[in-house]
């Protein structure tokens, strides 16, 4: 039991760079929010496997987190910002980032640690605008609903645990609380992955005449 966690974080970095290489087969062929989404993936892919590299010689890689949830806030922002055509969304990208940038001159231990405060504002903006696409989807069919879903499922489990991120290094939480929150947290990761996966699949693979 203790060896999923391993296994399926060593599944999703493999399948990280699947997807990123599979989007940008169609990358010339569709639209600016295709192409957002397929850098996307390529940053997050490239981040994940440089963070399992220093994992493989157990060396500290909090930081790079800092790096995944700024990324992932930007290109997901220009991402649902092409699809919804609303310039507020640009404005919140902004602000965001200047919150984000004022935490670390305020505080810049901040980057040796998980930022509980930035990640949980960042991705609750994230899961808005999911929401937002949904329910302008109700009525008519929108691209990407695949990966809105996702969005939706991956990411308001994601808020509560790296929300607690800071909380899961105290050494009196157990360590199997610890293991089996983070194998919940991985297998949401791995449903949104396989949901981008039948997105592409769907949509944007190459089809035989």
């Amino acid at each position: 039991m203790s060896e999923i966690p391993i296994y399926l974080g060593d599944i999703q970095v493999l399948l990280a760079l699947i997807l990123a290489v599979i989007y940008f087969i169609g990358f010339s062929k569709y639209g600016k929010a295709y192409k957002i989404f397929t850098l996307y993936l390529a940053v997050i892919a490239i981040i994940q496997l440089i963070t399992f590299y220093y994992a493989l010689y157990k060396w500290n890689n909090i930081f790079f987190f800092h790096f995944y949830f700024i990324s992932q806030f930007i290109f997901m922002s220009l991402f649902y910002y092409n699809l919804l055509k609303n310039n507020f969304i640009l404005l919140i990208l902004g602000l965001g980032l200047v919150v984000i940038s004022a935490q670390f001159v305020l505080d810049p231990t901040i980057f040796y640690e998980y930022n509980t405060y930035g990640v949980s504002l960042t991705q609750s903006i994230i899961v808005l605008y999911a929401i937002i696409y949904y329910y302008r989807s109700l009525s008519v069919a929108n691209p990407f609903m695949l990966i809105n879903t996702g969005v939706l499922l991956y990411f308001i489990t994601s808020i509560l645990f790296f929300a607690s991120g800071n909380l899961f290094l105290h050494p009196d939480i157990p360590k199997e609380t610890k293991r089996y929150i983070g194998l919940i947290n991985q297998f949401l990761y791995f449903v949104f992955q396989v949901l981008i996966f039948l997105e592409w699949y769907r949509n944007y693979r190459i089809k035989k005449v």
